[in-house]
């Protein structure tokens, strides 16, 4: 069995990424801070998910950055859906199939082995979700088409997660879980992040 995961992120364009982060940086150094998270991320995806590994991408998918990742590493690139996060995940999931899974590129502190956990999970039949710290996901397998996870969401608030897990036991969906962890949005996550990314040092010492 071949589970595919799709790292979902958007073009590092100044301005329209890591726009959180400005109130301690620029935008353009936002725009770095986000290279180095989605590198980060397909390292490590591409390293421990016995899948393949797909780039989804919002903005602009031929951006040089991007075409430099797929020089780099085996992944290839798609175009995420118009809409919404809910719709942009639906949509990837019922267009590839199932079982799939979901990652943000905001958290390539992932510990290795809970990909390749959640890779297992989803091979046994198995549903898996990777809580956020601020009340949001960075991680979604599913077995199946369960499209009501993915509407009636306020996404980007702190109500994500625990709507989904709502949402989850009116469908008879049984998550496994992952680690929680601090996906990288606000200064402070950044900071706790750094200490294993020494590019990311660098941007915060200038």
């Amino acid at each position: 069995m071949n589970i595919p995961l799709f790292l979902f992120a958007k073009a590092p364009i100044a301005g329209k990424v890591k726009t959180r982060l400005q109130s301690h940086c620029s935008a353009e150094q936002s725009a770095e801070i986000a290279k180095i998270l989605l590198e980060e991320s397909i390292i490590k995806a591409s390293k421990y998910w016995p899948g393949k590994v797909y780039l989804s991408v919002a903005l602009d998918a031929e951006h040089p950055f991007l075409m430099s990742m797929l020089e780099k590493y085996s992944i290839e690139l798609v175009q995420q859906q118009a809409g919404d996060l809910g719709n942009k995940m639906h949509h990837t999931f019922e267009e590839f199939g199932y079982p799939a899974a979901i990652m943000g590129c905001d958290a390539p502190h992932i510990a290795y082995h809970d990909l390749q956990k959640a890779y297992q999970y989803l091979e046994s039949g198995q549903s898996v979700l990777g809580p956020s710290e601020d009340g949001g996901y960075y991680f979604i397998g599913l077995h199946k088409s369960s499209p009501a996870l993915f509407s009636d969401i306020d996404w980007g608030t702190s109500s994500v997660l625990q709507s989904t897990i709502s949402i989850s036991k009116q469908i008879e969906i049984e998550f496994q879980y992952l680690e929680s962890l601090n996906d990288v949005d606000e200064w402070s996550d950044l900071m706790s992040v750094s200490e294993y990314y020494p590019a990311l040092q660098k941007i915060i010492e200038n």
